[in-house]
């Protein structure tokens, strides 16, 4: 902290901020904001100075979000700003929207586009990677208007705003002002932070009410986009967007996005449909209030069909052309840990992908499914799925996920996953359990340590197999007790297939 500052408390979890005040005076803090009245610091023994100015707030988080967009001028009312949500996807729908704002930004003197995006694995301005940290959700409120101002000055047009709900929770998107609010889906995910899924569902619903309290701005268009095929989200998120315009006496457009089914009784203002899941590329339709046209994707699976959906939708919303909209979606690069594919010239198919609740376990085998080939002789290829699940986190997800496993998969090697304080046998012999009860009896191991486990799944495949790392995607750390240590399975799985032995046992 330098001399000067402004120090915020902030209650967390673990630490209360306002126990660190008087630290805070010693390094040079000329005011603090806190959410305790001046009685309750001088119960807890925290003795304030008369001459440093106490501001007691009722939010301490989100005065640390207003106070930092003041600092940085506010960015965010000079970038038109898309908000992505939802359980799964919200990192590749966020990349799909960059890559599309790219592509109608960009020019033989800006070929890098004028956008700029937030995501959970990282941020770029213009294409210029940043680091937001080893192992995080969307980054705290400074660091999220300080990457906004930096987006102004490169000469943003654009921001992608990745938004977690504990992002969403804890305000760290407060000072933002948002002018598309975009869902992927909401399935069963982070019930231990939240306890409820309503709760979750509400910090979710957090970014759709901020298109009320968020300024319109000249020539930018403003809505929400809903998933019209989710019902987990649909029609909750429908709600708020009703409850807010009662409040507020004025209506935010909503635009849905769906795929073509005969049964269909809601409006629906983007429909896919006529998808063809080729070798190069999944091809489909888009049907907007404006027309239609065609797009390919590199990105494999229905569940890509939506996140491309999505992206398509809020590009829509800002008055993008259909013509940069298809040039994004194909130019679209890899993103990194979602159906990344690892090549060291093995005879079948590695990837690692973030999949890490039992929905997006469930949609990443089906889809991998049809990759699986026949080896040698014709002997038909095996999928092979190495997942753990987090320690201090929703307990329900690890039985489902592996009865997901159990049911979808070929083979599971069960294995670490972050387990924290918890007790890893306890997580693994839960996730086993549901592995047995989706019928995987006899096709799974426990190998508790996450490389060896990789290693045990790269070992055992055979021609025309596909081995799929899941649950850690872009993460850069894993934790164990409260210390997060390096990590990457990206290198987990290279280093495997480096070690792999020319011609893998019959398993």
């Amino acid at each position: 902290m330098r001399p000067g500052s402004l120090f915020v408390a902030v209650a967390g979890g673990q630490h209360d901020g306002h126990r660190y005040i008087e630290v805070a005076l010693k390094q040079g803090a000329a005011a603090v904001v806190g959410a305790l009245s001046g009685e309750a610091l001088r119960s807890a023994g925290v003795t304030l100075p008369e001459t440093v100015p106490y501001i007691q707030v009722g939010d301490s988080r989100r005065a640390l979000a207003l106070a930092s967009a003041a600092v940085s001028d506010f960015p965010s009312r000079k970038l038109a700003v898309a908000g992505i949500t939802g359980t799964d996807g919200k990192t590749t729908t966020s990349s799909i929207l960059e890559s599309i704002l790219q592509a109608a930004t960009s020019s033989p003197a800006e070929p890098s586009g004028r956008v700029g995006v937030i995501t959970t694995v990282g941020a770029r301005i213009r294409g210029q990677a940043r680091d937001t940290g080893l192992h995080v959700t969307t980054p705290d409120a400074p660091d999220v208007q300080r990457l906004l101002r930096d987006m102004v000055d490169a000469g943003c047009r654009y921001a992608v705003v990745e938004s977690t709900s504990h992002g969403l929770q804890q305000q760290r998107v407060a000072g933002v002002d948002f002018d598309v609010a975009a869902v992927t889906n909401i399935t069963h995910e982070h019930l231990d932070y939240h306890g409820t899924r309503d709760a979750y569902v509400a910090a979710k619903a957090i970014l759709f009410r901020a298109l009320f309290s968020s300024a319109p701005k000249a020539g930018v268009r403003r809505a929400a986009v809903l998933n019209a095929d989710d019902p987990g989200s649909y029609l909750p998120l429908l709600a708020v967007m009703h409850q807010e315009a009662s409040l507020h006496g004025y209506h935010v457009p909503v635009r849905c996005y769906g795929l073509a089914t005969p049964q269909r009784q809601q409006r629906v203002d983007v429909v896919i449909e006529n998808i063809r899941y080729e070798t190069d590329a999944t091809r489909f339709d888009v049907h907007w209030w404006g027309g239609c046209f065609a797009v390919a994707s590199p990105l494999i699976g229905e569940f890509n069909v939506y996140n491309v959906a999505c992206a398509a939708t809020a590009a829509l919303v800002l008055e993008v052309a259909p013509a940069a909209i298809q040039a994004g979606i194909a130019s679209m690069p890899p993103v990194l840990g979602r159906m990344q594919r690892m090549d060291a010239g093995q005879p079948f198919l590695a990837l690692v992908d973030f999949a890490h609740t039992p929905v997006s376990l469930e949609r990443a085998l089906l889809t991998l499914r049809p990759l699986v080939g026949q080896g040698a002789g014709g002997a038909q290829g095996r999928l092979i799925a190495v997942f753990g699940s987090a320690g201090l986190r929703d307990r329900a997800k690890r039985y489902l996920m592996g009865e997901a496993g159990g049911r979808l998969a070929d083979f599971t090697v069960i294995t670490a996953e972050d387990p924290r304080t918890e007790d890893l046998t306890a997580i693994c012999r839960e996730i086993e359990r549901g592995v047995n009860a989706g019928g995987g009896a006899g096709r799974y191991c426990i190998v508790e340590d996450r490389a060896a486990a990789i290693q045990h799944a790269v070992d055992m495949a055979r021609a025309g197999d596909v081995v799929v790392a899941f649950g850690k995607g872009h993460e850069r750390s894993m934790c164990f007790g409260e210390l997060e240590y390096p990590w990457s399975d990206q290198d987990a799985m290279m280093a495997a297939l480096a070690r792999r032995p020319s011609a893998a046992p019959a398993a």
